[in-house]
């Protein structure tokens, strides 16, 4: 059972780290090398067309080949190829196009205005443009350029496109709308967007990709419901679908190219380092066309990525089924080997108390959900060049090795060494002589009364106090300053965080005197802890309060101070909100720690792979020293 377990855990790691790979087949470029403004693929895959900013449009073979070239007076904002070889371009001269196979031109059209886009059927039947400024959606002839209808949609259009079929026409507005239309030009239904409209596309099956500013992109099915929602590094420029709309392209300004699929699953990326302006599909979803503001086409093969897709898909659903059948037999054989040893008791008596497990279940959630899960998703993701929304490439431990590398975390163990040493003198002897200090107080009154001062600074919020130091350290108006400047040692007032050499050193001596409640009350409490007996015995052999103190006290508090000293340790380590709070890190870099670095990882770079490593090399430090603590203080008392 052992054997078979393990076997089903190393092909489930196995499954994980097949690789999926998307190889660039060629590239070419187009004209003069002007942003490329549109790619479209023959129904067929034969033909690419392609418009760019440079005022020319191109038709190539599969092969990257160009047929022909021809040349607008302006900007190319659109280009569609059709069944018959038709090629229709749009431009910014207020003009259509239409060219033949072999390029010669068929018609030409003015429509009085520049035309932002065109998009149409692979059949023609349906032809749709958007013209500059203009409210209206306008059907074209493409055998002639004709006008033959127009909706009228109520506010200014931004783009267009047709599905390949004809039945689907979806219109992005500028009032953050996308308008869905039918055949014939009636306006089915608008669904609302969370930003300006970016790019659109629309599938035969009526599914519509749309992206808005901040890489938010949305799939809508064929009555405007959402479906799934997913994010790009940046603004999404262009959008593209596979034949059966499960897959779905898209570029940004990043310059990154993605496939995902239709439920928003990341399958495949990569970066150009360049703005990727066009993405188009092949037919058979197999290649896949990028167009970038440089002018240059590039094909990928992204076959490979997509069968992989559908086989993890379908070794996902075998992996579940196998865990759970795994599962029943783990059981079966688990109450079988119970009952052979006659451990069946055991089921029995937790049964009898099973309205007690079951109070500890929501227990048990909420700390795997909120402690342990994101504690193995760090772990697992120290591994990997993490920026959340965009590209996750597995770098092994290169992370950590970037962590000896790094100024900021070498600089901040220099101060972390010294927080943790002045931390734990902090940590310990304060709290320790006023325990005994309110211990050795004759009248009990005295005593809880003493206690209750101290205990009342709890209410003060940490925040606070760091604030109010911050304040009593300001060069100007600050505290501190003001009494050396009254007891004559004006001298003596320095800007106490704006200068590298003293700054670390301000922060250590916030608090003062130190004395922190939770620590008096561990010290107080194990004092009262300690029989009298003892006491007394030694003070009849003639023993002093300091003798008690070294001789009995110090000795039966090991327990506490084991305890206190791994507490005070985690929170050296894992501080740095007070740093954050009072000088961000600076001066200069002088108050830099570790967890200080983690957080700006996290937080400003967006680098949670760097921050997850830094976590997790914490977490071993901690562990280490609370073992050598744990073996240096053998006790039994806690």
């Amino acid at each position: 059972m052992r054997k078979l377990i393990l076997a089903f855990l190393v092909g489930c790691c196995l499954f994980q780290a097949w690789p999926v790979f998307a190889s660039e087949s060629q590239q070419w470029k187009v004209g003069d090398g002007g942003t490329i403004t549109s790619i479209v693929v023959s129904a067929d895959g034969a033909r690419i067309g392609v418009g760019s900013a440079s005022a020319q449009a191109s038709v190539f073979d599969a092969k990257g080949d160009p047929i022909f070239q021809v040349t607008a007076r302006n900007i190319v904002t659109g280009v569609d190829l059709l069944e018959d070889g038709t090629f229709l371009v749009s431009s910014d001269d207020r003009h259509l196009y239409a060219y033949g196979s072999d390029g010669h031109l068929i018609w030409q059209e003015d429509m009085k205005l520049r035309v932002k886009d065109i998009s149409a059927s692979a059949d023609g039947a349906v032809a749709a443009l958007i013209l500059q400024g203009s409210t209206e959606l306008v059907y074209i002839n493409p055998a002639n350029g004709k006008t033959i209808s127009s909706t009228e949609i109520g506010v200014t259009l931004k783009t267009v496109e047709v599905s390949a079929n004809g039945e689907w026409t979806a219109v992005g507005a500028s009032d953050q709308y996308v308008y869905m239309l039918n055949r014939s030009g009636k306006i089915l239904y608008k669904t609302a967007i969370s930003g300006p409209i970016q790019a659109l596309a629309v599938s035969d099956q009526g599914e519509t990709v749309v992206g808005s500013i901040g890489g938010n992109i949305t799939v809508y099915d064929s009555s405007g419901n959402s479906m799934s929602s997913f994010a790009v590094k940046d603004n999404p420029t262009s959008f593209t679908g596979s034949a059966n709309g499960e897959y779905i392209g898209v570029s940004d300004l990043s310059g990154s190219i993605y496939v995902f699929s239709r439920s928003g699953v990341k399958l495949w990326e990569t970066n150009v380092g360049t703005i990727v302006r066009q993405v188009a599909f092949d037919p058979e979803s197999k290649m896949l066309y990028s167009g970038t503001d440089t002018g240059i086409v590039t094909e990928y093969d992204v076959s490979a990525t997509l069968q992989n897709a559908k086989r993890q898909a379908s070794l996902t659903m075998i992996a579940w089924i196998s865990g759970i059948a795994l599962l029943v037999i783990g059981l079966a054989w688990l109450f079988m080997m119970m009952k052979k040893r006659n451990k069946l008791s055991l089921l029995r008596s937790i049964w009898k108390a099973r309205s007690i497990y079951i109070a500890l279940v929501p227990g048990f959630g909420l700390l795997i959900v909120f402690l342990y899960v994101p504690a193995f998703s760090g772990l697992f993701h120290s591994l990997y060049d993490w920026h959340p929304g965009g590209r996750t490439t597995f770098v092994g431990l290169d992370n950590f090795r970037r962590i000896f590398q790094d100024p900021y975390v070498t600089r901040g163990i220099d101060n972390l060494v010294l927080l943790i040493v002045t931390g734990l003198i902090k940590t310990l002897v304060p709290p320790l002589i006023t325990a005994e200090l309110i211990y050795h107080l004759r009248g009990k009154r005295m005593q809880y009364g003493f206690r209750t001062i101290f205990v009342s600074t709890m209410i003060l919020p940490g925040v606070a106090l760091m604030l109010i130091w911050q304040n009593m350290y300001d060069p100007n108006m600050g505290l501190i300053n003001e009494f050396l400047q009254t007891v004559g040692l004006g001298s003596w007032a320095h800007a106490w965080l704006g200068d590298p050499k003293t700054a670390i050193w301000a922060i250590i001596f916030i608090g003062f005197p130190f004395v922190g409640i939770l620590q008096l009350l561990v010290l107080y409490a194990g004092l009262l802890t300690i029989p009298e007996e003892l006491t007394e015995s030694a003070k009849i052999d003639g023993a002093g309060l300091f003798r008690i103190i070294r001789s009995i006290h110090l000795p039966l508090l090991s327990g506490q101070f084991k305890f206190l000293i791994i507490l005070g340790l985690i929170g050296i380590i894992q501080d740095f909100g007070s740093i954050l709070i009072v000088t961000g890190g600076g001066p200069m870099g002088s108050t830099y720690v570790p967890a200080l670095q983690m957080y700006y990882a996290a937080t400003q770079f967006n680098d949670l792979g760097y921050a997850s490593a830094l976590g997790v090399s914490m977490f071993v430090v901690i562990l280490i020293i609370t073992i050598i603590n744990m073996r240096l203080f053998k006790t039994s008392n806690v």
